[in-house]
């Protein structure tokens, strides 16, 4: 009995412990990234869109068309979540950001391959929908399943699971530091300052009446 447990110890590589633990740390990382860019597509996101366009859409320089767009009327709408209290909607957010951590593939690949592959559609379409009953269901369904964190056993295979981690993890960074240049994610630090929508409102009169300034001479030139 001595004998196995000693060659059960020697067999274990001494870089596997921190190699584990920083590829958990990874993936910790990883979730975290991709449950802010979920939540800036499906939520956050349209919520911006919709500030703005309530703040200056009457500003807009193509005012009819803009008025009349179907995607500026689906984000002043803003229809989700219509019955959610901010307390509901956080709540929605804490639960689907763990079930992301345990459910979604790119963070544990085996999950693609179990009964959370037919878990996670149903995952997304519930938190777009602030579903907090379903999220809660697919909680319990999941625990079942996610005993314990399942990583390779042998520290080759785990070296290439750190390596994908690590490079999903900085693809996930990328995606959201491109995004929050782009609008309506880099109105998510502005539309608060009331300063800030006051100088934008008269630059955008300006940029309208210099713009629609031609249009009324050419008018002019042909009615002389």
């Amino acid at each position: 009995m001595s004998t196995f447990k000693q060659t059960r110890t020697a067999s274990i590589h001494p870089a596997y412990a921190e190699l584990k633990n920083h590829t958990i740390a990874l993936r910790q990382r990883l979730a975290h990234a991709l449950s802010i860019e979920y939540d800036w597509r499906y939520h956050d996101g349209p919520e911006w869109a919709a500030r703005y366009w309530r703040a200056f859409g009457d500003l807009a320089v193509d005012l009819a068309e803009a008025a009349e767009a179907p995607r500026y009327q689906r984000a002043i709408a803003r229809s989700e979540w219509p019955k959610l209290s901010r307390a509901e909607a956080d709540d929605v957010r804490t639960i689907f950001r763990g079930l992301l951590a345990v459910v979604h593939p790119d963070v544990d690949p085996s999950a693609a391959t179990d009964l959370r592959a037919d878990l996670w559609p149903k995952i997304v379409r519930a938190y777009r929908q602030g579903d907090r009953g379903m999220l809660v269901a697919a909680w319990s369904e999941t625990r079942a399943l996610v005993r314990t964190l399942a990583l390779p056993e042998n520290v080759v295979a785990l070296r290439a699971e750190h390596d994908r981690v690590a490079a999903a993890a900085a693809a996930a960074d990328r995606r959201l530091a491109e995004m929050s240049q782009t609008f309506p994610f880099n109105m998510r630090d502005k539309l608060d300052d009331a300063d800030w929508v006051h100088r934008q409102r008269l630059a955008l009169a300006q940029v309208r009446a210099f713009t629609q300034a031609p249009d009324r001479e050419a008018g002019h030139k042909q009615v002389s």
